[in-house]
């Protein structure tokens, strides 16, 4: 990095990779399931470093009918400005020494790119509200009507056993 404070316009490639234990700060990531990957520039205009890179990983989340857990990849993009002395008129990050900590930008990338909604597949029957078992892998024979209590007087009048 120290080759571009000297220089405006330079420029120098940036690469990591890195693999990711704890899950505590990502919703619903029950575990990384390859290293995060980050590809990109770092520039130098005028004493603003400016990082454009590309961010890849798969996350396994579980099901949200049946907790079953599925594989997800997820890609994100960086796009910050960097300075040693933060200026009014710009919004930049400041870093000291020759290194700038990446964590909190590919945490938020990251975050931000995780689907609403994850199924393990679009003919997932999802887990029986009664027993809890998965209908995927067959029926558990629990009665699972319902019927709203504030309705209840209105079936009365329905109900062809019971007399009015």
């Amino acid at each position: 990095m120290a080759q571009l404070f000297g220089k405006n316009g330079a420029s120098m490639p940036v690469s990591l990779c890195e693999q990711m234990e704890d899950c505590s700060v990502y919703p619903d990531v029950v575990g990384f399931m390859e290293p995060v990957k980050i590809e990109g520039t770092l520039r130098n205009e005028n004493e603003i470093f400016v990082l454009e890179a590309k961010g890849k990983t798969k996350v396994e989340i579980p099901c949200d009918r049946c907790l079953t857990p599925v594989l997800v990849e997820v890609t994100f993009n960086i796009e910050e400005r960097f300075s040693h002395t933060g200026r009014d008129n710009e919004e930049t990050e400041t870093f000291s020494g020759d290194r700038i900590d990446l964590t909190d930008f590919v945490r938020s990338g990251i975050v931000e790119n995780l689907p609403m909604k994850v199924v393990c597949s679009e003919n997932c029957k999802g887990l029986c509200p009664v027993c809890g078992k998965d209908l995927n892998k067959g029926d558990c024979g629990c009665d699972t009507t319902e019927f709203d209590p504030r309705f209840e007087s209105l079936r009365a009048l329905f109900n062809v056993d019971e007399e009015v």
